[in-house]
């Protein structure tokens, strides 16, 4: 007999799909942390998340266009995508793992909170997406929503994990958040 109140999480499959391409060897332990400070109740109806690299991608998928920030982007280029729960399908989460390291800075693998930020503000913009689409319509652009969700659950996870950081949160908060703006005007200008 099972209790009301059952303690198990349901969490999606993470599913490897690489083509000569090996990720770091605590990529998807990083994955399955970062998970785990994602309300249960939000990860309901999300099936997967596939873990690729471009090699990896098929030929139609390799000239796949998706949106992001207003335009279109390769998909390719992209660092994760979301695709929402058809009748065939269920919804699925891709992240692609050498564009994501790509993405960040080396020295961020050395650090315990930093190993974390780029793989979580991806997987976590990602279920952004499943949010919005089937937990939390919100009648805004679906970048902003993702993004929000995005902050709050990487917020939340630090919160979980680093509690005892509280105290340099908001000086660290400060630093990303200068650094992100710095290279944004970086990238407009180049």
């Amino acid at each position: 007999m099972e209790s009301k109140h059952d303690d198990r999480r349901v969490q999606p499959e993470i599913v490897e799909n690489y083509r000569d391409f090996e990720p770091p060897a605590n990529f998807r332990m990083l994955l399955e942390d970062l998970l785990d400070g994602v309300p249960a109740k939000y990860l309901v109806g999300l099936k997967t998340i596939v873990l690729a690299n471009q090699s990896a991608l098929t030929r139609n998928q390799l000239r796949q266009k998706i949106w992001s920030r207003n335009r279109k982007i390769r998909l390719a280029e992209a660092r994760g995508c979301y695709y929402r729960a058809t009748r065939s399908s269920p919804a699925t989460v891709w992240l692609y793992v050498d564009n994501i390291l790509r993405s960040e800075k080396p020295w961020f693998r050395r650090l315990p909170i930093l190993r974390y930020y780029e793989p979580g503000t991806v997987l976590y913009h990602e279920i952004g997406h499943h949010i919005h689409a089937v937990h939390r319509p919100v009648f805004e652009g679906k970048e902003e929503v993702a993004e929000d969700w995005s902050k709050k659950l990487f917020g939340r996870f630090c919160r979980m994990r680093y509690w005892y950081l509280r105290p340099f949160a908001y000086p660290l908060w400060l630093f990303f958040e200068v650094a992100s703006r710095i290279e944004r005007k970086v990238r407009q200008h180049n």
